[in-house]
């Protein structure tokens, strides 16, 4: 709503527009209002609840939108942050619009001059008025002509020549001299070192480990061998009670009375009351209590078993009689140490085996560095001693292993082979085989040997060859490079394009590196895998219930490239 100071109420004041703002109006509705805005003075007049005009980015806003209009503003408002926020944009500010009308002069920031926009050259004015033209003598045509001739003989020279040396193409192929080299290196496996080591003579290494275990548990069972002669039968006699007491005692049959002079007392049992009077004695018919338990001499039965061994006391003046000899199987220490070396071997198989899952990338284990570490749990079936046709064996083991990693093997291997090629001299194919363990003491846990065959050939750089030819005849280059390098066959040219034999003159090597292909193609002998060693097997020396034996071994290790094959 715009409001207009009648001239009546404020005569000095006509050129002065109030414009009173409502509580939701917005930016865009400010630009309209202030866009029909006709006089050159406006007092804004803001309600309190006005959302609009509350930060100091709406007030640089409504500055900008003043000065594009060349209007004067003042901010009329109750609120004195508001006014303060204004007047930090440069508009005068009054807390009533009798105070803006009342001011001649308002004191603020006023309209900024509006600058014309620049003018561009595009937009300037051409001057398109003819211009004088004087006419050029015969002769200048004359040389313009010759110019443009010698100009195009001239390129077409320069690209001949161009063409001559970019385009042709040449590839050559040399197969460099070799020989076949062959090494067996001594390697040791040592737990304590971090990192691959080399011995003072170069010709062996000592490579880390890491060692790996397991639990394995398993039970085997072997037939006895010996045998042992028990009694069979049950043996019998008689035995004489004596009275303890001054009255008749009645012995009950099944009394038992026994020996005393054995590791094992013999028992025996009486079959018949008897009455053992007093002060007086008595006989009782007996037998053994246990099958198989042998005859005993007169006066070896001595003692009662229960209350009666208070009222009588017992001897046998006859030996007993009844149990006869007999050969029976018993176990002995004999098949004890026959089940266990049996049962131990078995489980370091199967442990052999299981250890494989826990070798990493590239590792290998070598079956001699298996290491019984303890026996948590060994029972047999039978004592020794004991009656039986087989002693079985259930027993738990901790098995250690060695980890060996077939690229430290082979980078040994290949250092020495490498230490062996002749001066001038790389090599190109190698094949390594690791063989079983060595019985002679070496500076680490155990030491094996790798064998390994290899290629060198010659090393020739394709710069080098590029640098002796280019731009040379091809017999020339040919040659040059015979003399030069030590190669296995003459070397191959091939060019492009194929000239005739009356421009043989221009078949040359190109003298642009880029052009020319070099492929240096050593001669590849398939290298022969190393022998693997005689089968055989044998346990570190050392190792705590893991005697040595011979037996079927596990097959070798052979290595070629970055790979393992066992």
């Amino acid at each position: 709503m715009i409001r207009q100071h009648a001239p009546s109420r404020a005569p000095h004041h006509d050129g002065l527009a109030v414009v009173e703002l409502r509580p939701y109006d917005d930016m865009a509705s400010l630009r309209r209002r202030l866009e029909s805005v006709e006089k050159d003075r406006v007092a804004l007049l803001l309600p309190w609840d006005l959302r609009l005009l509350s930060r100091q980015l709406d007030f640089n806003l409504l500055q900008r939108e003043a000065s594009r209009h060349q209007l004067q503003v003042a901010i009329v408002s109750p609120d004195p942050d508001r006014r303060q926020l204004a007047r930090g944009s440069g508009f005068p500010t009054f807390a009533s619009a009798e105070a803006a009308a009342a001011a001649d002069r308002w004191k603020g920031a006023g309209p900024r001059a509006s600058e014309p926009p620049p003018t561009y050259w595009w937009e300037e004015e051409e001057d398109l008025s003819p211009q004088p033209n004087r006419p050029a003598p015969t002769w200048f045509d004359w040389l313009k002509d010759g110019v443009r001739f010698g100009a195009f003989l001239l390129a077409i020279l320069v690209l001949a020549a161009s063409a001559y040396a970019v385009v042709p193409t040449a590839e050559i192929t040399v197969v460099p001299a070799g020989e076949m080299l062959a090494v067996s290196v001594p390697v040791s496996v040592d737990p304590g070192v971090e990192s691959v080591t080399y011995t003072a003579d170069g010709l062996g290494g000592i490579i880390p480990s890491r060692r790996i275990g397991l639990e394995i548990e398993g039970r085997a069972e072997v037939e006895t061998t010996q045998t042992a002669t028990v009694a069979s039968g049950r043996a019998r006699g008689e035995v004489l009670f004596t009275s303890r007491l001054a009255q008749d005692y009645v012995v009950p049959s099944g009394t038992v009375v026994r020996t005393s002079s054995t590791s094992y007392p013999i028992r025996f049992r009486t079959t018949a009351d008897v009455v053992v009077p007093a002060d007086g004695q008595a006989e009782a018919p007996i037998e053994a209590l246990d099958d198989r338990t042998g005859n005993v001499g007169a006066y070896q039965i001595n003692r009662v078993e229960g209350v009666a061994a208070s009222a009588v006391r017992v001897i046998n003046p006859q030996p007993t009689t009844g149990a006869e000899g007999k050969e029976v199987p018993v176990v002995v220490q004999e098949d004890y140490d026959r089940v266990r070396e049996q049962l131990t071997h078995d489980l370091l198989d199967r442990a052999y085996g299981e250890l494989h899952a826990l070798l990493e990338p590239g590792e290998f284990l070598p079956y001699q560095s298996l290491t019984v570490e303890a026996v948590p749990k060994k029972a047999y079936s039978h004592f020794i001693g004991e009656e039986a046709e087989s002693v079985g064996l259930n027993m738990r083991l901790l098995v250690s292993g060695q980890a060996v990693s077939s690229q430290a093997a082979r980078d040994v291997a290949r250092r020495v082979l490498v230490n062996r090629l002749p001066s001038g001299y790389r090599l190109v194919d190698a094949a390594f085989q690791v063989g079983e363990l060595v019985e002679e003491d070496g500076p680490g846990l155990f030491t094996f040997y790798v064998t390994g065959r290899g290629y060198a050939a010659a090393a020739i750089g394709e710069e080098t060859i590029v640098a002796a030819v280019r731009g040379k005849r091809i017999p020339e280059a040919r040659a040059h490079l015979e003399e030069t390098f030590p190669l296995a066959q003459p070397p191959q040219f091939t060019t492009w394009p194929s000239w005739p034999d009356w421009l043989a003159w221009l078949e040359r090597v190109p003298p642009i590196p880029l052009r020319i292909d070099v492929f240096v193609t050593p001669e590849i002998q398939e290298v022969e895998e190393v022998t693997a060693l005689p089968p055989g097997r044998f346990v570190a020396a050392g190792s705590a219930h893991c005697p040595q034996r011979a037996g079927p071994l596990r097959p070798s290790f052979s290595l070629r490239g970055s790979l393992i094959r066992g």
